[in-house]
């Protein structure tokens, strides 16, 4: 059991008690008798907070003085297979796959500025008035901060008793701890999962501190005090945020106890010669890992920008940058990520518009089958060496909005479809060198099966041009292949 207590914000206090003794009339009052025993109960419970949160801070910097050890780095490239640089074609024998694929470089289309209306509204505090602080965008999200009179820590040194002296000054500022509150409350809001609070907390770090390091430190303390289970180490000259993720990252990660941290946040990673000194120690009672799965999509402010299609009508979609700005900043992660991210709901009903209409009246074969030619035919082939110039995952939005996709991207695209518009089951195959989508399709007529789970799943091949259910690459026949994603 964790030995720290849950803060609870005096206003969900007021809440609580305004809906255990409700008022007689909606536009009455509360008494002043009312609001002096809860502004005492507020302030009790602040006391407790802050008294039992010092004790933590205490204890802990006792662990820091004498915890900290050098680590040796463990690199974690993405995955890189060779694909073949022209789209499979059933109608066309296959060859051996072109391994020129790996030097393929281009321009970067990730740079290219889109113009858009972008909506932000003001946002306001929990009292309805403007805050009077530090403010930032947030992917099309005005975020206001609380506006502080004294000057927050400063790392004096990178050094293990910088970095001790920096963290004694941070749990002693009540504005630091305001600022981290205050920041999970937006986070919240707008849906974001742990990475998303992580990110939003080194942006407004940024409006604080010039220096990467300060800004590192200060995300690390408030990710501390809000019960999360990070570490940071140094270098001769750098400081370096490190959490323990629950899933497969690619960057550096280091092994402390039993519990793979990775190194994430503003400026480089460790090079493979760099020696890092972490503490081994835990802040008392946080033990949990930092998640990376996005289960529903956050609400950003939205910027508009169009992508056509062409399909059996020409497709309009519009899409919103800022969410694609946010996608093109994650943190790159195991595919199941990319498989588990829903489609966002404005595209969602687009996709509605389209779909709905031509599968009225057909059943899961007939159903499948138009899904099917859909993304092999309306997506373009590209390698990611081809349009990125390197490996990269896209989740379901960018693989719409992106010139083309290759394996991956459709198999994860043409997943979130089948779960859209069809009841049936499904699972995401990975190969050594191929990524498809297979569906336990029971009037399927083709060959090319997998058996899974007491079924038999028939391949649907996204990528593979005119291919039906029931038809696999005749490369990857005599492969087993593992099974990365499921939907039921």
């Amino acid at each position: 059991m964790k030995n720290r207590i849950k803060y609870v914000s005096p206003f969900a206090l007021l809440f609580g008690l305004m809906i255990v003794f409700p008022l007689k009339t909606t536009a009455q009052v509360v008494d002043s008798a009312f609001l002096k025993e809860f502004n005492s109960f507020s302030r009790q419970i602040d006391e407790e907070f802050n008294t039992f949160s010092s004790y933590n801070d205490s204890v802990f910097v006792l662990f820091l003085q004498n915890s900290w050890k050098e680590f040796e780095g463990k690199q974690n490239p993405r995955p890189v297979s060779p694909k073949p640089v022209i789209q499979p074609d059933i109608s066309q024998p296959q060859g051996p796959v072109n391994l020129k694929d790996t030097l393929l470089k281009t321009e970067n289309p990730d740079t290219t500025i889109f113009q858009g209306q972008e909506t932000i509204m003001p946002e306001k505090d929990a009292m309805n008035n403007l805050s009077t602080g530090k403010s930032f965008s947030f992917y099309g999200n005005r975020i206001l901060l609380p506006a502080t009179n004294v000057q927050l820590p400063k790392l004096q040194s990178i050094s293990r008793q910088g970095i001790i002296d920096f963290f004694s000054k941070a749990g002693r500022s009540d504005e630091l701890n305001e600022i981290a509150a205050r920041l999970k409350e937006k986070s919240d809001r707008y849906r974001l999962n742990d990475w998303g609070y992580a990110s939003m907390l080194l942006q407004a770090a940024g409006t604080y501190y010039y220096n990467v390091n300060e800004q590192l430190l200060f995300a690390w303390v408030a990710l501390l005090h809000q019960g999360y289970n990070v570490k940071v180490g140094y270098s001769s000259n750098r400081i370096y945020l490190l959490m323990p993720a629950n899933v497969q990252l690619y960057t550096v990660s280091y092994t402390i106890g039993n519990r793979d941290y990775f190194v994430l946040g503003p400026g480089s990673v460790p090079s493979k010669t760099e020696k890092v000194f972490i503490y081994e120690a835990n802040y008392p009672g946080n033990e949990a890992d930092f998640s990376f799965k996005l289960t529903e999509i956050p609400q950003f402010g939205y910027l508009e920008t169009l992508r056509t299609l062409q399909y059996e009508t020409t497709i309009k979609l519009t899409l919103n940058k800022n969410l694609l700005e946010f996608y093109r900043n994650y943190p790159p992660c195991d595919l199941e990520v990319y498989f588990n991210t829903p489609i966002s709901a404005d595209v969602t009903k687009q996709l509605d518009a389209c779909f709905l209409p031509l599968m009225e009246g057909k059943n899961d074969n007939e159903r499948v089958a138009l899904l099917l030619d859909y993304v092999q035919r309306a997506i373009k082939y590209k390698t990611d060496r081809e349009q990125f110039g390197k490996e990269r995952y896209l989740f379901p939005d960018e693989t719409l909005y992106y010139p083309g996709a290759d394996c991956e991207d459709r198999s994860v695209l043409f997943a979130r479809l089948i779960n859209r518009y069809t009841n049936l089951d499904a699972i995401g195959l990975s190969y050594p060198m191929h990524v498809t989508i297979a569906v336990a399709l029971n009037g399927c007529d083709g060959s090319d099966f997998v058996n899974y789970n007491g079924k038999r799943f028939y391949h649907c091949d996204p990528t593979y041009l005119g291919a039906e259910c029931g038809m696999a690459m005749k490369s990857i026949l005599d492969s087993s292949p593992e099974v990365i994603y499921q939907n039921f």
